[in-house]
């Protein structure tokens, strides 16, 4: 992948600028590629998990019996409808029944609080819910908001009929944001149908590869594994249980095309299995998170041969936007590896706090043009307006065809490689009794201190709001782990950055999303719980 600026003058040249590759987007939607692929190849293997494998034939005609039923209750273009999105067969082809008709699919994770539900729906009011268990969710709803059977529809003669067009909205996902309350993100078929041509291109997917699935339906980190190989004809892999990871890091006859991953994940597998990656999958897809070089390289020969891309992307940014191919001789010593370059048809712009493209070279907040934006936030409100805006915007930017940006929020540079460089959020740069903190250089110190395995840093919720550590000890106990990790960010941080309390846990949980769940993790350090805290 390479980008091409659309302006080669030297104010352009001299501005933190980055363009990505011009390509042509496909005039179909998302349903419409998966149509082409049940012509061609019906019999071909769709969708693998606990059951039988779905052929594409099967999968469309299932796909077919919900969209009559959705019909039915009055589902038409423009609507949301819910999922209770466990990862199943009848979940993918309920998502393809509900774009099939020009709606939405707003995916619900089974593992969501009570609450989250709830508030999910009282802002996305769907049309209606559809789940394989309606009876365990009857009453439990907001009003309103019917439950459709999975398996509802006629059993015969039903057929898909696509009247869904490009700027049609394929899915709604809710992401907290930075406000910390459900946010549906709306994205369109010709996004979605952009970044996965994309994304092909660089995995390399063919007709008889596959992918495995464990993410969490009800987070875009899915969107990846679930459409892409059903638009080129392949299959995916659908994983139950995403805390077990053992059945599909077994070596394969055929290693998968991709794993996609966040870091958090690649912990955790440590943890269980060390994987061998080299005989599950030819590449290996980093995403949801910074990505270190030193987690990188601690998996030393086991990623020998495979190809590994740091992919980088906001939900408001159509799963991902940017990204860096790279291998394993290639990853430094220590530091974060970069997130590459934008996706097609798009830009990307570090801008101060004017607007103003910063100079190359200097740091400056990554705002996203072009294909990748998403259409905006379910319903719009004072945070759409600050987040959203028109290219033009960007004062002083190269290029661009008027086209919405989206302010990330995160703190980037183009360094001489002429690659993106994540430095962290704008939010994550806190402030503590005058200090400016980088939280992810208190984890990175505690990291190398001996007998940490793993360390996570958070502003704290109580008090004055100082800095919380959480360190996992590398043996079964670490009693004397908290006074030496003490001890050596005193000799090595200014006061301000010392965390206020540093609690030793058994692990780091991870969330639904395969993100750090601070708040899950400091439970282990409660009453009845296992932990110390300094």
């Amino acid at each position: 992948m390479t980008s091409t600026p659309h302006d080669a003058s030297p104010a352009a040249r001299t501005k933190s600028v980055l363009f990505g590759r011009e390509s042509e987007v496909p005039d179909a939607t998302l349903v419409d590629l998966v149509a082409r692929q049940v012509s061609s190849r019906p019999d071909a293997p769709a969708v693998a998990g606990d059951g039988p494998t779905q052929t594409y034939a099967e999968l469309w005609h299932h796909a077919g019996r919900i969209a009559a039923a959705l019909a039915d209750v009055g589902v038409a273009d423009g609507d949301q409808v819910a999922i209770w999105a466990t990862r199943t067969a009848p979940v993918v082809a309920a998502m393809l029944a509900v774009m099939s008709l020009g709606a939405a699919y707003m995916p619900i994770d089974p593992t969501y609080p009570a609450a989250r539900v709830r508030r999910i729906l009282e802002v996305g009011r769907p049309k209606v819910m559809v789940s394989a268990e309606p009876g365990s969710l009857a009453g439990s709803l907001p009003r309103g908001v019917a439950i459709l059977d999975i398996h509802a529809g006629p059993l015969d003669g039903s057929e898909p009929q696509p009247v869904a067009r490009q700027d049609h909205i394929a899915y709604t996902v809710f992401t907290s944001g930075s406000t910390g309350q459900p946010k549906g993100v709306l994205v369109a078929h010709r996004s979605l149908v952009n970044y996965l041509g994309w994304a092909q291109e660089l995995t390399d997917f063919g007709e008889e590869d596959a992918t495995p699935c464990f993410a969490s339906l009800g987070f875009d980190h899915a969107v990846t594994c679930l459409w892409l190989p059903l638009v080129v004809g392949g299959s995916v892999q659908l994983v139950p249980d995403s805390w077990d990871p053992r059945p599909w890091l077994a070596p394969r006859e055929r290693p998968f095309a991709f794993v996609k991953i966040t870091p958090s994940h690649v912990r955790l597998f440590e943890r269980i299995a060390r994987p061998d990656y080299r005989a599950i999958t030819r590449t290996v897809m980093f995403g949801g998170e910074r990505l270190d070089a030193a987690l990188v390289a601690s998996l030393g020969d086991r990623l020998e041969g495979v190809h590994l891309l740091d992919h980088y992307g906001p939900t408001e940014a159509t799963v991902g936007c940017t990204a860096y191919r790279f291998e394993r001789s290639a990853v430094p010593a220590e530091g974060a590896l970069p997130i590459g370059e934008p996706v097609w048809n798009s830009r990307a712009y570090l801008v101060d706090e004017d607007l103003q493209p910063v100079p190359l070279g200097e740091e400056g907040e990554l705002v996203l043009a072009g294909e990748c934006v998403a259409v905006g936030y379910l319903g719009g409100d004072e945070e759409d307006k600050r987040r959203f805006l028109d290219e033009a915007a960007v004062s002083g930017a190269s290029g661009g065809d008027g086209s919405r940006a989206y302010r990330t929020g995160d703190r980037c540079v183009i360094r001489e490689d002429g690659q993106l460089h994540y430095l962290g959020r704008l939010d994550e740069q806190v402030k503590v009794r005058g200090f400016r903190i980088e939280i992810h250089e208190v984890r990175d110190l505690a990291e190398s201190v001996a007998g940490v395995a793993q360390a996570a840093a958070t502003v704290s919720q109580r008090g004055l709001g100082g800095l919380e550590l959480f360190v996992v000890p590398e043996g079964e106990t670490g009693a004397d782990l908290v006074p030496r990790v003490l001890e050596r960010l005193r000799a090595e941080l200014p006061a301000a950055a010392v965390p206020e309390r540093v609690f030793v846990v058994r692990n780091l949980v991870v969330n639904a999303h395969g993100k750090w769940d601070p708040d899950a993790t400091r439970q282990l350090a409660e009453p009845g719980g296992e932990g110390t805290r300094s």
